[in-house]
This record gives structure tokens, sequence and C-alpha cells, in this order.
């Protein structure tokens, strides 16, 4: 029974010598700080392309590769252009283009359907709070 568990685990291969994994790692990170500064989260970004949320969570952390169709899929899903999501030697310039996240697009729409004086009400609490946060 020992010679056979020995040989079941000479038989693994170790996975911190496997160059993949470094490429990995690196394309998961970048695709998390693109999400992020997309301002989704994993399972918005998922149903964007069309998996479940746990395959999403796996590409983030360079347990999946992520093929060539799929990181075409994510990089139209992210809305940017493919190099930046394969570049991961920099850091991406998603910022200046970050749009707001579906939780704050979703308030703003149940915002517009009130009457117009509640509306000035809460973008008045809404400026008041800012004015106030930010000095």
């Amino acid at each position: 029974m020992a010679f056979t568990l020995s040989l079941v685990m000479a038989a693994r291969k170790d996975t911190t010598e496997d160059p993949h994994k470094a490429v990995n790692l690196a394309l998961g990170k970048r695709l998390a700080q693109i999400r992020t500064l997309r301002g989704l989260s994993q399972r918005e970004l998922a149903q964007r392309v069309n998996v479940v949320q746990a395959v999403v969570s796996d590409y983030e952390v360079g347990k999946l590769r992520i093929t060539a169709e799929a990181a075409l899929r994510l990089a139209a899903a992210l809305e940017v252009p493919i190099q930046e999501l394969l570049q991961t030697d920099t850091p991406p310039e998603v910022v200046q283009q970050r749009k707001p996240s579906r939780k704050v697009l979703e308030r703003l729409e149940r915002i517009e359907s009130l009457s117009r004086r509640k509306q000035d009400a809460i973008l008045m609490t809404i400026d008041h709070f800012l004015n106030s946060a930010a000095g």
C-alpha cells in the first residue's frame, strides 16, 4: 500500500514549477484589477460572459487558464481592448474610462422615476453629503 501511495504522489506534477502558473496568476490578477476598476462583481462579469461566478474566480486566482476565446469575451465584457487585458507588465489604464457601477446606475434609475420635487431633495442630500465628506 505504501508503494502504491508513493507512485500516485510521484505522478503528481508540482504546480510551483509549472511555467504556465505564473502566466495564469498574472492574467488573473490583471482580470481582477480591470474588473474592480470597472465596478463589477465577479458575478456581474460572469453573467456578461455567460459563465458561472466560480469560473471568474478561478481565472482571477490562476486556477484556470484563460483561453483565447475567453480572453476575447472578457475583454469585450469589460469594454477594454484585448491588449489591455493581456498586458500584465503595466498597470491597467482603465481608470480614465471607469463607468459607474451597476448598483449606482440602478439607484439613479430609481431616482429618475421619482417626482421632480423628490429628485431635487435627494440630489440636494447627496450633494451635501459629498461636500461634507470631501472637506
